[in-house]
């Protein structure tokens, strides 16, 4: 759940799923005479789309901080939890295509990387973070060994256009998060795809309650808009779990819409 506190004090309430879903929309584009328009095409954009659907089941029943404000997914300090979010959500996607799970068992090994050398975890936390990147190896080697051969997806599964897709992802997740939260007005992306061969560059994002820009522009198209959804709470704090799932049922949709353009 992503809770983004609006000027009068209520909260709009995103679910991860909506929000992966505004991921794809900032990538479906990606592609013009300076940027390499992915592929496999369907797959990568899949991948993108739903990167976040192991959340579905959190959500059906979301949470409530010790205080009683509802919680978000920075929040959700379960290490286990998470991983089997990550888990369940590879395992769907893999259902629908093993590539674009693939994407989505990088994006989570990336993560969980980074932590690993950038923090220091307890011992239990970090054998748990270890078993999960072991496992996505397995599943990267199982995925490669049923595709190897294939003349589409063989060549999408080369190290360079793999990662290159993963990061394809992370900029739509990024620059998704950096919009809906929101956080800061402007960011610079980093490792951006433009060859999926191995060249990266940084892009400059910028937004404010109307107009998203990026600067180098890396899509195909001269502008195009991406919306969001959730549901509107007017109470900012609830006594119970039960009385935050009923407003919840009874709020109304609010709608949020950014036209994306050249910076």
């Amino acid at each position: 759940m992503i809770i983004r506190e609006l000027p009068s004090g209520q909260l709009l309430c995103i679910h991860q799923t909506t929000h992966a879903l505004m991921a794809g929309e900032l990538c479906r584009h990606w592609g013009n005479h300076d940027f390499v328009r992915p592929e496999p095409y369907a797959a990568v954009m899949l991948g993108i789309a739903q990167h976040d659907n192991g959340w579905y089941e959190w959500e059906l029943q979301p949470k409530l901080r010790e205080d009683g404000y509802p919680e978000d997914f920075l929040h959700e300090s379960d290490l286990n939890a998470k991983l089997q979010l990550w888990r369940r959500g590879i395992a769907r996607l893999y259902a629908q295509h093993p590539y674009a799970a693939l994407m989505l068992s990088r994006h989570a090994v990336l993560l969980y990387e980074s932590d690993l050398a950038s923090a220091v975890l307890p011992a239990e936390a970090r054998h748990r973070t270890e078993e999960f990147i072991r496992e996505q190896a397995q599943l990267a080697a199982t995925v490669r060994e049923q595709f190897g051969d294939d003349p589409i997806y063989a060549p999408a599964l080369r190290n360079e256009v793999l990662e290159a897709n993963t990061w394809l992802l992370k900029f739509g997740d990024s620059a998704s998060l950096q919009v809906i939260i929101p956080w800061a007005t402007e960011r610079t992306l980093a490792r951006c795809p433009v060859d999926f061969q191995g060249a990266y560059t940084s892009i400059v994002m910028r937004h404010d309650g109307q107009t998203i820009t990026f600067t180098p522009w890396p899509f195909r198209v001269e502008t195009f808009e991406v919306n969001i959804h959730g549901k509107l709470l007017k109470q900012r704090t609830f006594p119970t779990a039960a009385d935050y799932h009923a407003a919840l049922a009874e709020a109304p949709y609010r709608r949020l819409s950014w036209r994306v353009a050249p910076g």
